[in-house]
């Protein structure tokens, strides 16, 4: 039986479109399989490569989903309007997803009540921006190091003393921080596209990250493992 990792992306009124979209699209482009068809040697596309989104266990597919507590339009904080596919209120448990992703604009009550049930309940959390002020509220990052956008490193100082905030302004190089086993912390805004990047290396294998990468083209690079081919990396 093929498994299969879910991914539920939080959108609320005031969300920020690109934290949520960045890490949508690049798990989108997973979800239909866009990296089959992507030969990363030649960089073409057309020809059918046999790459498969593949862990220890065997073949993986991945779904991504736009989640909220509504089934109606919610408005972003640039006016654009999306409506969730995915009623958060039919989850009371938090049990439906594996990886929630967590945006800049939508911390509410409700959105944290939720992480808080998903992550005991064994989920995982990838923030984007200042999203990471949801599991710092929760203080499911004390004590570790985590990131966010550097424009509020200061104010995050302040407020959480007991997170070590890691600056990683114009760093080209980390772009995220794996701050505990289940929660990925990135800088600000496209930092989501990274960080999604490097967990769908660690899901997929080297090769599936870096054909998507190539997809979106994005241009900051994925190290490769020193692994064989094929095989998921933390890249951290």
């Amino acid at each position: 039986e093929l498994r299969v990792k879910k991914v539920g992306v939080i959108i609320a009124p005031g969300f920020e479109l690109l934290d949520a979209l960045g890490p949508y699209e690049t798990l989108k482009e997973v979800q239909n399989q866009y990296y089959s068809n992507i030969d990363i040697i030649e960089r073409t596309w057309g020809t059918p490569t046999g790459t498969k989104c593949a862990d220890e266990h065997g073949d993986l597919q991945i779904t991504v989903e736009l989640v909220g507590h509504t089934d109606a339009s919610v408005r972003s904080s640039s006016g654009v309007a999306m409506a969730p596919e995915f009623d958060l209120s039919l989850d009371p448990d938090g049990t439906h997803f594996d990886l929630l992703v967590v945006g800049a604009g939508v911390e509410t009550r409700e959105v944290t009540d939720y992480v808080k049930r998903h992550h005991e309940a064994g989920g995982s959390l990838l923030t984007v921006c200042t999203g990471a002020s949801i599991p710092a509220d929760l203080g499911l990052l004390d004590g570790h190091e985590a990131t966010t956008n550097s424009l509020y490193l200061e104010e995050f100082r302040t407020r959480f003393p007991s997170v070590t905030w890691i600056d990683l302004a114009d760093d080209l190089e980390r772009r995220f921080v794996r701050s505990t086993p289940s929660v990925t912390t990135t800088a600000g805004i496209t930092a989501g596209i990274d960080g999604t990047l490097g967990l769908v290396a660690e899901w997929c294998g080297w090769d599936v990250a870096e054909a998507t990468r190539m997809c979106l083209e994005w241009p900051l690079q994925l190290e490769k493992p020193m692994s064989a081919h094929g095989e998921g990396t933390s890249i951290v």
